[in-house]
């Protein structure tokens, strides 16, 4: 059902617009905070590499996390891999 109102061959979109017109203001408005100085950005302390997209699974990205850490640590690089599964309780922290 889902990949029948994601392409558009359902009416079904129409009630899902109301909500992404929604999502939309409220993103632009975060977005305006931000460039206006109102809301104040973090930076990490080192660098991040961020794996995902919006498919959960099937895509590769465990063996290019996989092919990241085995790369940086071939160069005396350690790395630390967080995983947000959301069916994982806690979240997971490894240090390679």
């Amino acid at each position: 059902m889902i990949e029948r109102l994601w392409s558009g061959k359902s009416g079904g979109w129409r009630l899902l617009l109301p909500f992404s017109l929604l999502y939309g203001a409220i993103t632009a408005i975060i977005r305006w905070s931000y460039r206006r100085g109102w809301r104040k950005s973090w930076r990490a302390p080192v660098p991040v590499v961020v794996v995902g997209n919006l498919t959960a699974g099937g895509n590769g990205k465990t063996p290019v996390v996989i092919w990241l850490v085995e790369q940086l640590r071939a160069r005396g690089i350690s790395a630390g891999v967080v995983s947000a599964d959301m069916a994982a309780k806690p979240n997971v922290i490894l240090w390679f």
